[in-house]
Formats: structure tokens, sequence, C-alpha cells
């Protein structure tokens, strides 16, 4: 959805009432009504067209730049204010959040910095960062996520002091986050080794304390973006394109699931075809899907609605190579996953 976009290295994306904008590395900041379908410039006022960093508050609307700090507009776009007192000598406003009235920013060199009035002033509240390249912030109830090279920090007191919380991720520049409910996900890319060998999606569902990789069906683990939309969470790969999982799927959230299903696979891993086992106790629309490690799917194993009762299906991927699969069943609004492996 690219049309009336003049340039087309998009850095950042927000969401303010029915407007969506898009930043760009050289093009300024761009403005579509209607999902994407036309895009115009708006760009009156911004110094700097390379626009790293957008977020919004309330009507207030802040972009990040390079070698020009942050700049508001309080009208969608259509004029832009530098906002910059103390943030003078930064080159890059790689991160912005909003947390009530308090307005982060992150810069690549100089850290964080923490404005009460809008972007009029800027302070740096550094204490106990260890890093001051800051790729990335996210805000999570009253705790504040700082993604570094290699470490991620949380403050609890809007910044006045910083502590690491790491255990689990390793090696990795923590390029976004993303927030659902309790859970926390982080973007990554390895930072010594090619794109298909670390990295990727982490979870942390304890603010932090520990991760753990969630990177099954994600074949390229530079993950430079983020995003949940509904009951699913967007990855933005570097050369990979976007992929799509259920938030349940990762986080293994699934509410209620056996009081009205039950599902059962054997042999796992298998040779030629495996067993899958169907219990329902009630009358439910049911869909059973079998997935590639890519997310593409293979085959539909069921698709109707089935009586209360127990089920069998025998047949199930007799013809897919070796390898990991995925099968997704999904009863009225609840759904299981389940891995399998083909072997040779």
């Amino acid at each position: 959805v690219n049309s009336g976009l003049t340039n087309l290295d998009i850095y950042s994306l927000v969401v303010s009432g029915t407007n969506l904008f898009a930043g760009t590395f050289g093009g300024g900041v761009f403005l579509s009504t209607n999902n994407g379908t036309n895009w115009t410039a708006v760009n009156s006022g911004l110094t700097s067209t390379n626009v790293y960093s957008l977020t919004a508050s309330g009507t207030n609307l802040f972009a990040g730049t390079t070698n020009a700090g942050v700049f508001l507009s309080t009208n969608n776009g259509t004029n832009w204010t530098a906002v910059n007192s103390g943030l003078t000598t930064i080159n890059v406003i790689s991160s912005l959040a909003v947390s009530g009235t308090n307005l982060f920013a992150g810069t690549y060199g100089a850290g964080v910095f923490l404005s009460t009035n809008n972007g009029s002033n800027w302070n740096a509240v550094n204490t106990g960062l260890d890093s001051t390249f800051i790729y990335s912030l996210a805000v999570s109830g009253t705790n504040l996520f700082a993604g570094t090279n290699g470490v991620v920090f949380l403050s609890t007191n809007n910044g006045s002091n910083w502590n690491a919380v790491n255990l689990g991720l390793t090696n990795t520049g923590v390029y976004s986050f993303a927030v659902s409910g309790t859970n926390l996900f982080a973007g990554t890319n390895c930072i010594s080794s090619p794109a298909s060998s670390g990295g990727g999606v982490f979870l942390s569902t304890n603010n932090g304390n520990n991760w753990t990789a969630v990177n099954l069906g994600l074949t390229n683990t530079d993950v430079y973006s983020l995003a949940v939309c509904g009951t699913n969470l967007f990855a933005g790969t570097n050369g990979g394109g976007v992929f799509e999982s259920a938030l349940m799927d990762l986080t293994g959230e699934n509410e209620a699931r056996d009081e009205i299903f039950q599902v059962n696979i054997y042999p796992n891993p298998f040779s030629d075809n495996f067993n899958l086992q169907l219990e329902l106790n009630n009358n439910e629309k049911v869909q059973i899907e079998l997935y590639n490690s890519m997310g593409q799917k293979i085959e539909s194993i069921e698709n109707g609605v089935l009586q209360q009762g127990k089920y069998s299906y025998n047949n199930a991927a007799v013809n897919v190579s070796s390898g990991i699969y995925l099968i997704r069943t999904i009863v009225g609004d609840k759904a299981d996953s389940k891995t399998v492996i083909k072997l040779n």
C-alpha cells in the first residue's frame, strides 16, 4: 500500500485515531487516512527528513529524527515544531515511548531522555544503564524497558534507575518490543552470527527477569519490528518479510481449552503418517490444519461442524518431506498448537 509514498525506506509507523503515519529515511513523515491506500507527505517544519521513530500521545504526534532531535505536531503532521531543549547534541533519536504524561526518547550514544512537558525540556535518565545505544523502548504498566546492544534494561521509576533483566537473552541486539497483557516480546538479531543462526523473538512473562526464545517457524531471525494486532503477533525481519503467529501459540495461554476439547498425536516423531485423535465435549465448528516451518499451510485435515464425541484422523501428512511441522486445531474460539516431526 504505497501509493503516494515517494520514499520506501520505512523506519517507523504509528496509529493515531483513524490516521496512520509512516516515518521514512529521507522522505520525512507521510499520512494515510484510508489504511495506506493513499499517502501524503506532512513535513512542514521538519528540518530533518530522516525519521527513525514516531509515537502518539492523545492529539500530540512526536517524530524522532537524525541530527535534528524531536519534533511535535498537534495537527496530524500539518505543521511540526522542534522540541529539543536538552537534546541539542544528540545525533539520532532511535526510539520514542509514552507513559502517561511522560515522554521518553532513546538515542544512539547518549542513553534515555525524559520529558514531562511534551518535549519542551529533556533530562537524561541513565543511572544504571551500561549501554547508551538505545535501539528500542517499551512501556508495560508502570515498567519501562530499554533494548540495547545485547541487554534489556528495566526501570520501575520512569528512568531514574535501571537494572539489567537479561537471563535467557544472549548476544543479541534488542531492536523492538511488543506488549500483550503481561507478556513482553523482544525482537532481536544475533550480533555476530548469520541471520539464520541467532536472534529472533524472545518472550518474558515476568517483566524481563527470564526470557525464552519463541522462534518455531521463524526462518529469518533478524527481527527489527514487532506488533500485536488482536490475537496475533507480527514480526518484521531483515530480508525475510513479515511473519505471523497466534499469541496463544507463543505463550501457551489456551484458557479453558481442555474443558472443550483435547488433541493427541502419535507417534511423534513419525515416519509415514501420524494418528491425530480429537475429543470434543460439545458440538463445535472445528478446523485442523497442517503448517510447515515457514508458516505455510500444507493440508486442511478438518473443516466443519462436528458433534460431541471422539474422532480419529489416520492419513494426515502422508506425503510431506522430513522436517518440523505445526498442527493447529481451532475449536470454537479456542485453539491448540502442537509440533510434529517427520523423520526420513
